[in-house]
């Protein structure tokens, strides 16, 4: 009992410091802790931006009516610099290691009502959860896993290849041809890092899987078994503090990457 009682003083005290706009809310929530459209921070806002690997089984158990003590000992203390005292929103940047030890990155958001209770949760994206879950049963597990730095093959914030990556690419082109089309499918996905819009990095990650797909088309591989995807600055593999610099554009060039599976669609 007195180990959590420190624990409370220590949140409260802590509340204090961090506290510096007690009634703020980013999400426009109203006294029921509701809102109409959830905004989330950027992540290099966060004061803890490395996040934090959250126990499931403890994040399954928050649930509307919590007090936030009650959170702060399920998840932790908010990730971001929004207070602690009366503040209606609590934001987290939350990492999951899947069956496969790939590492899955979300923001997770809890909203208060005017009593400090918990009442509205929120992931980006909306479908964490279910990203934990590997598919292989519904999409075969690629024969064929190939990934290109985006550096390679296209300048910093462009579309158009370079004439290096397309070599590039038509050495893959000429290995998936060289093993056979027949009852192949072709996945190509583009991702960015964090840096700038974030719709403008989905759809820069999606032009550039495009670019990759039509030069595959251009050398005798059919259209018909290409897809093209693009997923912005979702599942980065490194997390790098700080806002747009030359040091954090080549710490976060892990994430700037092209992948291409070729799977196998002949079910056994």
């Amino acid at each position: 009992m007195k180990y959590a009682n420190y624990v409370r003083l220590a949140l409260i005290a802590g509340g204090a410091v961090l506290l510096s706009a007690c009634t703020r809310s980013t999400s426009d929530v109203d006294s029921q802790g509701k809102t109409t459209s959830p905004i989330f921070p950027e992540a290099a806002s966060a004061v803890r931006s490395e996040g934090s690997f959250v126990n499931l089984d403890n994040l399954k158990q928050i649930k509307s009516g919590m007090t936030k003590s009650q959170v702060y000992e399920l998840i932790g203390v908010p990730h971001f610099n929004e207070g602690i005292l009366r503040v209606k929103e609590w934001d987290y940047i939350f990492h999951f290691t899947r069956a496969d030890k790939s590492v899955l990155t979300c923001q997770y958001k809890v909203l208060f009502n005017s009593d400090m209770k918990a009442q509205s949760f929120f992931f980006l994206p909306e479908n964490c959860l279910d990203r934990l879950i590997l598919k292989s049963s519904v999409e075969p597990t690629a024969i064929v896993h190939h990934e290109i730095q985006a550096e390679s093959l296209f300048d910093f914030g462009k579309t158009t290849m370079l004439p290096l990556g397309a070599q590039q690419v038509n050495q893959l082109i000429a290995k998936v041809k060289s093993e056979g089309l027949t009852n192949r499918k072709i996945v190509i996905t583009g991702y960015s890092d964090r840096i700038g819009n974030k719709n403008d990095n989905q759809h820069l990650s999606l032009a550039r899987a495009q670019s990759v797909k039509q030069q595959m088309i251009e050398n005798g591989i059919p259209a018909t078994i290409i897809d093209a995807r693009g997923k912005g600055d979702g599942e980065p593999r490194v997390i790098c503090a700080g806002n747009k610099s030359a040091a954090v554009i080549e710490c976060l060039a892990p994430n700037r990457r092209i992948s291409v599976d070729v799977i196998n669609t002949l079910h056994k």
